[in-house]
């Protein structure tokens, strides 16, 4: 694939300084469409737990794990690297997508071939040949790759989240035909590979016509390249947050079965929603704003924590009550044990939701070096309180571990990286406020009408209900007054 003559494009839309209004729009495609898409994504997740055991959950999790781990040997840097590079050329681009799909092909033949080993070790009981044909998806990602990459470059976000959606509902929707057909794990083999394969295609697509087109720009020097990419940082980064969001699935399948995976992974997907589906959609629009214009990118950090924090903090509280109810009740009896664990990676997953947001214009900026130091030091804090808790107290303890290193994580982000993004944590406080506000409200409404139905001899299940949506309402109310008036001229 010759992908390279898509720089000329790409370098005379990024030369543009980003509008506030161009950038709310390119966020709302973004988080639109990756809701739409995350619908069907999550409503065939839900659908296929309640068709399947939690032992095929753990296989596919466990492969799946394996498959994101090794996508950082197949990216090596190479999107952050494309992201911020001055003058990107055609040899460049041709180079980087030859390098990342043969290393794709070997990795993929080498899981294919440890797939039994894989299983065995850690999702006992599991299915070897599943694992083995999720080891195609990683050729796929190093096709759809280089044209991501480009595509957010250009800040041609509408198409990518047009693709994204498209291939979320098309994975879905075979996955349920397929379990619906008696194929059991193997849906879930399929939601992934066709997942996969559907972006490979259609970022592909997207990016043909750029390709016809030849390079405006000379090449950079080798000085000044080495100097604007970083791609040792940015590939620092990717490994370790990658195996920061993958290392549990790992430890707690050393220490039991594939059924206990399927539990954790379950509960670890849903509750890392607000981060991994929600907040990385909108940093992906932070980055590319502040890799365009850091001169801004402090005013924007402290709007974009600030929105973020209003969307998902009203949601922490609702969350961790209603979570005993709801689980149980939409994904069947066989899933209560997952409820404890979800109740505190919520916690954590809504925290790293809001940090994502000063993480991303640090990437931006120029600081990625420091955010990746960061990373490290968090993917060997969660796995050595993952070696540790795991074996005491099992998945609830794998979360425990997530929450744990969070704290300190949190607190780096919100002194010193905000600094380095270009403002100060006593700013990020007085954004914040309003909405820690509301929040205390809507715990206190929440608790005084959740003890007053009880007393009332009202059913756990309907006054927890009524609670939570009493005081969920009651924030809203407060943060839509309250931001409202503070855009008020």
């Amino acid at each position: 694939m010759n992908v390279g003559t898509e720089a000329a494009s790409v370098s005379r839309e990024v030369s543009r300084e980003p509008t506030g209004r161009s950038l709310i729009a390119s966020a709302s495609w973004m988080t639109g469409s990756h809701l739409l898409a995350q619908a069907f994504a999550y409503g065939s997740l839900i659908f296929l737990a309640r068709q399947l055991p939690p032992s095929g959950f753990g296989t596919v999790a466990v492969g799946t794990a394996v498959v994101y781990i090794a996508t950082l040997l197949v990216d090596h840097g190479t999107y952050g690297a494309i992201m911020v590079h001055p003058h990107l050329t055609r040899t460049y681009l041709v180079r980087a997508f030859w390098r990342c799909f043969l290393v794709g092909a070997a990795l993929a033949a080498v899981m294919a071939a440890a797939a039994g080993p894989l299983v065995s070790t850690f999702a006992n009981g599991g299915d070897a040949p599943a694992v083995a044909l999720l080891a195609v998806c990683l050729p796929l990602h190093a096709i759809s790759l280089i044209p991501t990459a480009l595509l957010h470059k250009s800040m041609q976000f509408r198409r990518l989240a047009g693709a994204t959606a498209t291939a979320n509902v098309v994975s879905a929707v075979v996955a349920v035909v397929a379990v619906l057909a008696g194929a059991g794990i193997w849906s879930l083999v399929a939601r992934q590979v066709v997942l996969f394969g559907m972006l490979a295609v259609l970022t592909t697509a997207l990016c043909l016509p750029g390709l016809r087109r030849r390079p405006a720009f000379p090449p950079a020097s080798a000085a000044q390249a080495r100097e604007r990419t970083g791609d040792r940082w940015f590939f620092l980064f990717g490994v370790t947050l990658m195996l920061a969001a993958n290392i549990d699935y790992l430890v707690v399948g050393l220490s039991s079965d594939a059924s206990l995976v399927g539990l954790y992974a379950l509960a670890f997907t849903i509750a890392m929603a607000p981060s991994t589906q929600f907040s990385e959609q909108v940093g992906k629009v932070l980055f590319a704003a502040a890799a365009s214009s850091p001169e801004t990118s402090g005013q924007r950090t402290v709007q974009s924590v600030r929105l973020m924090s209003a969307l998902l903090l009203p949601l922490l509280p609702v969350g961790i009550l209603l979570a005993p109810v709801l689980l149980p009740a939409v994904l069947g009896p066989e899933w209560t044990g997952m409820v404890a664990a979800f109740q505190v990676l919520w916690v954590a997953g809504i925290g790293y939701a809001i940090d994502n947001c000063i993480g991303e214009a640090l990437s931006g900026t120029g600081q990625i070096a420091f955010r990746a130091k960061v990373m490290a030091a968090r993917c060997v804090a969660t796995a050595t309180a993952l070696w540790v808790l795991v074996s005491v107290d099992g998945i609830r303890g794998a979360a425990l571990a997530h929450l744990a290193v969070f704290v300190p994580y949190a607190a780096v982000y919100a002194t010193v990286g905000a600094r380095l993004a270009g403002t100060s944590g006593r700013e990020l406080w007085r954004a914040l406020r309003p909405v820690v506000a509301a929040v205390v409200w809507q715990l206190v409404v929440t608790a005084a009408l959740l003890f007053s139905l009880r007393a009332a001899g009202i059913s756990y299940g309907v006054a927890v209900c009524a609670a939570g949506v009493a005081g969920l309402a009651v924030s809203g109310f407060l943060l839509f007054r309250r931001l409202g008036r503070r855009r008020s001229p």
